[in-house]
């Protein structure tokens, strides 16, 4: 193919990739439901409190960085009948394709064939709002590690900017960015960056001028956006709390990582070794031969590697190590452009395709079985939840939801006695569909309940759960508590509440807590708030929530 003709592909490939994702945001999609959904509330309940003119890390506590509840918000604002789910995994592709276009606008000039070649994985990866690994036995689409994807996206561009860009200004802004927009998406994803980046220094990749003027622009936003808003040391005072509550040891959970992905790290270390062995290290005219060493693609791979495990280490659910890609690209560019025995070339090529294809294979198929899953399912019936409700069921798991909910409701004190032991129903209650479509149709009655009270005359303007996700605020148009952690997972993302917490509870008017079943978060979080719920009447709203409510409301109940 002519090149002007693989250029054109390029860009035909990014064209569809926005037309795409556009139609996907403006279309009243359905999503097929899957395991922890309700991951994807979150973003509701950030998009209400953004709304009420709350700050992430500020006002509330959050689990990641600010910048993913901002991305969010903008694009369900701009979209307003996108499915909710979607417009949060998409949203971070407001930053990801005009980077990657500078990049591939960058690498096209020279090499088309090289600028496609990081294209179509980058399209597919932003494209698919899917986990590269399923966790669930039934197909469905993935609520969760909405931020962690994010985050391995991020990386991808940071990879291939840093081996294929050779426009110097070009590459310091790219740097720039995307260190900033990982330090606000994920501290950890920033942290896997930073070993990126000392390589592309030790190769001459980026140059000392150019890492300090990067730094110098990295500091420079980050100073003013603490000089504007106060949010980074309340940011960082937020990531010190969370290793204080996560203090599992670091080893344990890097073998975790690695052992979760352990296909990708066999054949990435295998393909290293054939690299040493195939491709001896090159140097220019004047470079030292340290230098070269440091450029050689087994070195890139091996800090693409302990990044990506390191990252994984602290995910359950993303599109694991797809930053490979561009190191594998790398890889075979030179391994072909130089001399040596083809039998070996094709070798290290074979295991360069079993490093990064099988990601990618699983991804797509992730999707394929999800979305082909909906013709044999029905969309969820409800009349109060908006965007939230646009998802499609099985049948069989709608039967089981109403069975399930019947026992809950008739034997209440079985949950119970379960939660007193700290148990869950099932160990995979989360990923059960059923439990999802169970805390939708719940919400859906409550809300309907709530309005109907509302209409009768009953005043309220705060509502709080005990549980991980609180979407009732952004369904009702009401507010959130200042200062509650937003995804409330009482043993890895609740710090101990200060002064402002409780005073945040005590105001609220509503605390919901969830029936059907009891589980041990709410347990534990009402363990955590009850100091603050000592005023609060205890009444029940429907069969599946109770509440904790100001007096005068409980009085209005008759309560």
């Amino acid at each position: 193919m002519p090149r002007l003709g693989l250029a054109g592909l390029v860009w035909l490939v990014m064209g569809a990739l926005v037309a795409l994702i556009a139609a996907g945001l403006l279309l009243p999609l359905r999503a097929p439901l899957g395991s922890m959904y309700w991951d994807s509330f979150l973003y509701l309940d950030a998009a209400n409190r953004l709304g009420q003119g709350q700050m992430p890390n500020v006002d509330f506590f959050t689990p990641v960085g600010p910048l993913e509840y901002y991305l969010s918000t903008w694009t369900m604002a701009l979209f307003a009948d996108a499915q909710p789910m979607y417009a949060a995994n998409w949203s971070i592709a407001i930053v990801t394709i005009p980077l990657m276009a500078l990049i591939l606008w960058d690498v096209a000039r020279r090499n088309p064939l090289i600028a496609l070649a990081l294209a179509v994985p980058f399209a597919l990866f932003t494209l698919l709002p899917f986990n590269t690994t399923e966790y669930y036995n039934y197909p469905g689409s993935d609520g969760f590690g909405i931020y962690n994807r994010h985050a391995s996206q991020l990386l991808y561009v940071l990879a291939a900017a840093l081996m294929f860009v050779r426009n110097r200004s070009l590459l310091v802004a790219l740097v720039a960015a995307l260190m900033l927009v990982l330090f606000l998406v994920k501290i950890t994803g920033f942290v896997a960056a930073g070993l990126l980046c000392l390589a592309a220094l030790a190769a001459g990749r980026i140059r000392l001028f150019g890492a300090i003027a990067s730094a110098v622009i990295f500091a420079a936003a980050l100073g003013g956006l603490e000089l504007a808003t106060g949010m980074i040391s309340a940011y960082l005072a937020d990531i010190v709390a969370l290793l204080d509550i996560n203090d599992s040891s670091l080893a344990s959970r890097l073998i975790q990582g690695a052992s979760r992905t352990g296909g990708t790290v066999i054949f990435a270390g295998l393909l290293g070794a054939l690299l040493i062995v195939v491709l001896p290290a090159r140097t220019a005219a004047g470079q030292p031969l340290w230098r070269a060493v440091c450029d050689h693609p087994s070195i890139w791979l091996g800090a693409a590697l302990a990044g990506g495990i390191f990252f994984e280490s602290q995910n359950t659910g993303s599109q694991e190590h797809i930053a490979l890609w561009p190191v594998a690209i790398l890889a075979l560019a030179r391994m072909f452009a130089a001399d040596g025995s083809n039998g070996a070339k094709a070798a290290a090529a074979l295991v360069a395709a079993c490093t990064v294809l099988p990601p990618a294979v699983q991804t797509i198929q992730h999707a394929t079985r999800a979305n082909l899953a909906m013709i044999r399912q029905v969309p969820l019936e409800h009349e109060n939840l908006g965007a939230m409700g646009q998802v499609t069921v099985r049948p069989r798991k709608l039967e089981r939801y109403e069975r399930m909910r019947a026992h809950y409701i008739e034997y209440p004190e079985a949950t119970r006695a379960i939660a007193m032991r700290r148990e869950l129903p099932a160990f995979v209650l989360y990923s059960e569909h059923d439990f999802q479509i169970g805390l939708m149709k719940d919400a859906d009655e409550l809300v309907g309940e709530l309005k109907r009270l509302e209409a009768a005359g009953l005043r309220y303007e705060t509502i709080m759960t005990l549980d991980f996700a609180n979407p009732f605020p952004w369904l009702l148009g009401k507010s959130g508590p200042r200062h509650i952690a937003i995804g409330a997972d009482p043993y890895r993302a609740v710090p101990k509440p200060d002064a402002d917490v409780y005073d945040a509870v005590a105001d609220a008017d509503i605390v919901l807590e969830p029936q059907c079943p009891y589980r041990d978060n709410g347990r534990q979080l009402y363990g955590i708030y009850a100091p603050a719920l000592t005023g609060h009447v205890k009444v029940r709203l429907t069969d599946c929530y109770a509440a904790y409510v100001r007096p005068q409301i409980a009085a209005r109940l008759g309560g």
